[in-house]
């Protein structure tokens, strides 16, 4: 048989320079869309670590009393273009509120837009940029006024707070239900802590629904004010407990109006306060100057008076300016120091009256009359027996 003839296949082999080629280039353009999309995106960067006070370190948080704008006070801020400028009413006090890490007020005003309305408790919203510029942080919301112009009001005075760049303490908005009743506001490594609550809202009932909106001390707010809700007051400070904050302060509108005796309840409420865990009550409500209580549970500062409202009642005038001062130690944050400076309100102009008093017996007579600075020694001693009282004998 004849030899079959093989069959040969010729296959064309590619060379490896060009394997090698276009391997090349492949990687040249996945460099150029990678370095592409490296510039258009964002940097990346590590969340910020979160400051922690070291042992030694201190903060300081100044307090104040009621801020409610009667008519007087609208007059005096009207400028001639029909707008509100309030910023010159706390040049007197401004280095009392500024000089703290944290400031806190009681605001009992609303803010729901023009036509303001002083008998409605519905101020210019530039009363708010006057408070932050005079280094007010915080602003108590949970008090008389806090639903005077409805659930709506609330709300519009909850936004303005904030937009001003204030934190309003003790009120929340209907569409925020179910969230923490109390703010934590962090700054120099500290961690604090604030809640606020409001005996009554005016004798006026929270419309149903509404019920979460305020903080409220007492289950009959609207009628006679001897149930405390005890249950409500723990939940919130227990909640507040377990973020374990390195300082509470409660805000707690309370007592009666022009009456500096402490009630019965009052003294029920401050119990549950400091047994929470509270290390500080700053009290708010008969726009008198009351006593300041310490004691190894905590301060209790149960009224600090008017800071800015027009009032006939006597010693409406005056008020006072709290400064605490806490040290972070081993076993956490302590109350190493506090004091006091009082105010005073000469018609509708705040007064430092340590400050004017120094100011007239250096000689300044064209600053300060001499009616003004005997007024303003009678009050200064007046306040100090007010906030210590000399032990009964």
């Amino acid at each position: 048989m004849a030899d079959r003839k093989k069959r040969v296949v010729h296959r064309r082999r590619i060379q490896p320079i060009w394997l090698i080629t276009a391997a090349v280039a492949l990687l040249l353009v996945w460099a150029v869309v990678q370095y592409r999309q490296d510039m258009a995106a964002p940097p990346a960067t590590q969340p910020p670590t979160e400051a922690v006070a070291a042992v030694g370190d201190t903060i300081t948080i100044a307090a104040a009393g009621d801020i409610n704008i009667s008519q007087p006070l609208m007059d005096q801020a009207l400028q001639s273009d029909g707008s509100y400028d309030f910023s010159s009413q706390f040049v007197g006090v401004a280095s009392l509120l500024s000089n703290a890490d944290l400031t806190v007020v009681d605001l009992e005003t609303n803010f729901c837009g023009a036509p303001y309305d002083a008998q409605q408790h519905n101020a210019p919203e530039s009363l708010l940029s006057a408070l932050a510029q005079a280094g007010v942080d915080l602003v108590q919301t949970a008090n008389t006024a806090s639903i005077y112009n409805g659930v709506a009001g609330l709300e519009s005075t909850l936004a303005a707070v904030e937009a001003a760049g204030l934190t309003p303490v003790g009120t929340f908005a209907s569409s925020r239900q179910g969230e923490p009743k109390y703010t934590i506001v962090r700054t120099q490594g500290f961690r604090v802590a604030f809640v606020a609550f409001t005996k009554g809202v005016g004798n006026l009932r929270l419309p149903q629904g509404a019920g979460d909106c305020v903080n409220l001390l007492y289950t009959d707010y609207s009628t006679t004010y001897q149930q405390v809700d005890e249950e409500g007051i723990r939940q919130v400070l227990d909640a507040v407990a377990a973020e374990e904050p390195d300082i509470t302060i409660a805000l707690l509108h309370w007592g009666s109006e022009y009456d500096r005796e402490i009630s019965q309840t009052q003294r029920q409420i401050q119990s549950i306060m400091l047994e929470g865990g509270v290390d500080v009550i700053l009290g708010a409500h008969s726009h008198l100057v009351g006593e300041v209580e310490t004691g190894q549970d905590g301060l209790t500062a149960f009224s600090l008076g008017n800071l800015l409202s027009v009032d006939s009642q006597s010693g409406t005038n005056q008020g006072v300016v709290l400064r605490l001062e806490f040290t972070m130690e081993e076993e956490g944050a302590k109350l190493t120091s506090w004091q006091y400076d009082p105010v005073y309100l000469s018609g509708t102009t705040l007064v430092n009256t340590n400050d004017a008093i120094a100011l007239y017996e250096s000689g300044y007579v064209d600053r300060v009359s001499q009616e003004l600075y005997e007024l303003l020694c009678r009050s200064r001693d007046q306040i100090a027996e007010l906030i210590q009282p000399e032990p009964e004998a």
